[in-house]
């Protein structure tokens, strides 16, 4: 390795930049280059990042499958963390895992009832389970969150008139109750 980049490798670790990003594990996302399989590869000396940071960064790159073991031990470390917790469900609900994801959201929101994000992302999971009136009861909460919109509040927003305009049954059914004969 030549000097200058040891050099430049010391002063990004020194100025607290993430080990991930000084290593070369990931690079800008668009081109792929730096790119790696597994967190922390490419310089062996760099220091460990923690697992909340690595998942969370695996979560980014949606990499959700890879995040799960990082974000577990991250869990394991702080088991009373919501943003963990959020992070967690979601990574298992978009591997499928809509049971484990619930039980996520729901400690996360047991640890912290006031989580935007993991309001948004149980909205968004009772949504992909077909509970619109659940998922309307998550952007009520979001509402009360934040009554000027936040982009938690938004997103879901979003999701359910997604969801409403891709099933037409979901309109009807929630915007008028059933006719009396």
């Amino acid at each position: 390795m030549n000097t200058y980049v040891l050099a430049l490798l010391v002063l990004v670790g020194s100025a607290g930049i993430s080990p991930l990003f000084a290593n070369g594990a990931y690079g800008c996302g668009s081109c792929g280059h730096g790119m790696s399989s597994s967190p922390g590869a490419g310089n062996a000396t760099a220091p460990d990042v923690d697992d909340y940071a690595t998942g969370r960064r695996l979560v980014h790159f949606e990499k959700y499958a890879e995040a799960i073991p990082y974000l577990v031990r991250a869990h394991a470390e702080r088991p009373h963390d919501a943003d963990i917790l959020a992070y967690l469900g979601y990574a298992r609900h978009m591997t499928g895992d809509d049971d484990a994801a619930l039980d996520s959201y729901q400690r996360a929101l047991t640890e912290d009832p006031d989580h935007k994000l993991a309001h948004e992302y149980l909205g968004e999971l009772y949504l992909g389970t077909h509970n619109p009136t659940s998922a309307q009861g998550q952007l009520a909460e979001l509402v009360r969150l934040c009554p000027s919109s936040c982009d938690e509040r938004d997103a879901l927003t979003k999701s359910i008139a997604a969801y409403r305009s891709a099933t037409p049954s979901a309109t009807t059914s929630a915007a008028a109750p059933p006719a009396k004969p």
